[in-house]
């Protein structure tokens, strides 16, 4: 039987769990039977053990010596009904503390980062990529019991989400995530996409870092060696920074009252925290033009929008004489030509490009989902299905064209409007910070 699923990755922070949760959730709407499989060894929440709230109130509760015996007592008899239930409890879910619903986790069945840096006395870093080796070294065991538990679920052809670390030496450096994902797609005859997270906020950040983002996705993509989807996530959270509340108001004050409205968009120019719109992120085409904003601050461009009295620092005679010094250096010049040379290592490859996705809007998601499902072919599996059942040659035939044009409105779905309504939506309707002569100078 075959099966589909996603291999979820990032950094550190970019919603790997949350973006687990929320496509779980939305995939059990559409009725596929949804489940997660973290092999995150370090995504565990500790649980609170009663010896701490005893102790807890020990120190804040009465001091008498018999209502310490007394809560002893009782302590020690919850203590082991606690026990007791907690065992049952994992018995039925697998680390409940998760905000998904797993089928199989290795902090509760295989491995903790807790006990390999307790035991083994190693740091966060060493001590998770041990636990990825321990995976690696014992997966024959770790799919027989996947094996297990997928024929205990209830539908015939389950989804599986695999929520992975997020350390960049896993997927960049090592082959270990690379040699796991391609055991799974041979044993288990799994289809998988790779889903590769980026902080959507790196855009509003820092110019280096979104090329550096760039740069790991693009290793990671030639590492894992499967088909890949790269996601800004959490634009959700860019209308709520303050950056982002600056972009929408068109870099300007809101109670400004200006009839013409050329005049507002080229404030707005010059106030927008982004030097492009928000294609030319998603597209990664022609990225050696961010070279010319690395020594830039986002918020000095807020800063110059926000000035009303004429008192913007960045118009200032000394200001610019510095910052011509540093451009003029020998250091910024070779730090120029390394973002170039980087920028042009990722236009080489050229097949680097970001899907916009908010986790709370449903159709962002659907979004993703359809291009996930376009590449990992669970677009095409209704249409076999329903071919076998009539048997029909010429209804096999209007079910092969029917699952071309699927294909080709699912990948549709992210066309030029569809892309200036999710920048409207979450950065506001103005342009951007590149110079444009015509609106610059005029007043």
């Amino acid at each position: 039987m075959v099966l589909y699923g996603q291999i979820v990755i990032g950094a550190p922070g970019s919603g790997k769990t949350t973006y687990c949760n929320g496509m779980q959730q939305y995939l059990r709407l559409l009725g596929r039977d949804c489940w997660v499989v973290n092999l995150d060894p370090a995504n565990e929440v500790p649980c609170t053990t009663l010896n701490d709230n005893v102790d807890h109130d020990e120190n804040d509760g009465d001091s008498h010596d018999d209502a310490k015996v007394k809560r002893l007592d009782k302590a020690s008899k919850e203590q082991g009904e606690q026990q007791q239930q907690q065992q049952q409890e994992q018995e039925e879910t697998n680390n409940p503390q998760l905000p998904y619903e797993t089928i199989l986790d290795v902090t509760q069945d295989i491995i903790s980062l807790d006990s390999v840096m307790s035991n083994l006395h190693l740091g966060p870093n060493g001590g998770l990529l041990y636990c990825m080796e321990y995976i690696e070294h014992h997966l024959g065991e770790v799919l027989a019991l996947l094996r297990t538990r997928l024929q205990q679920t209830p539908s015939a052809r389950p989804y599986l989400l695999f929520d992975l670390p997020g350390q960049i030496e896993l997927t960049a450096h090592s082959p270990v995530v690379s040699r796991i994902a391609s055991r799974l797609v041979r044993e288990l005859d799994l289809r998988l996409v790779c889903v590769q997270l980026v902080d959507a906020a790196i855009c509003l950040n820092d110019v280096s870092k979104f090329i550096g983002a760039a740069l790991v996705c693009t290793a990671s993509m030639m590492r894992m060696e499967l088909p890949c989807v790269n996601v800004l996530s959490k634009m959700d959270l860019l209308g709520g920074s303050s950056m982002g509340a600056m972009c929408k108001n068109g870099g300007g004050d809101e109670d400004e009252d200006d009839d013409d409205d050329d005049n507002h968009f080229g404030e707005g120019a010059e106030g927008s925290p982004l030097p492009f719109n928000l294609e030319f992120f998603t597209q990664c085409h022609d990225l050696h033009r961010l070279v010319d904003y690395l020594d830039s601050n986002p918020m000095d461009f807020v800063t110059s929008a926000a000035s009303v009295d004429g008192d913007d620092y960045t118009q200032d005679p000394e200001y610019q004489k510095a910052r011509m010094l540093t451009r003029s250096s020998n250091f910024y010049r070779k730090y120029q030509k390394l973002h170039h040379e980087l920028c042009d290592l990722v236009e080489d490859f050229g097949l680097l490009s970001f899907l916009p996705l908010a986790i709370q809007d449903a159709e962002s998601v659907g979004r993703v989902l359809a291009r996930i499902d376009k590449c990992n072919g669970y677009v095409f599996v209704k249409e076999q299905m329903s071919a076998k059942q009539d048997g029909g040659g010429e209804r096999k035939e209007n079910n092969l064209h029917d699952v071309f044009s699927s294909a080709i409105v699912a990948d549709a779905e992210w066309g030029t409007g569809v892309m200036a309504d999710v920048q409207e939506k979450y950065l506001g309707d103005v342009l951007f910070r590149e110079e444009i002569t015509e609106l610059k100078y005029r007043r």
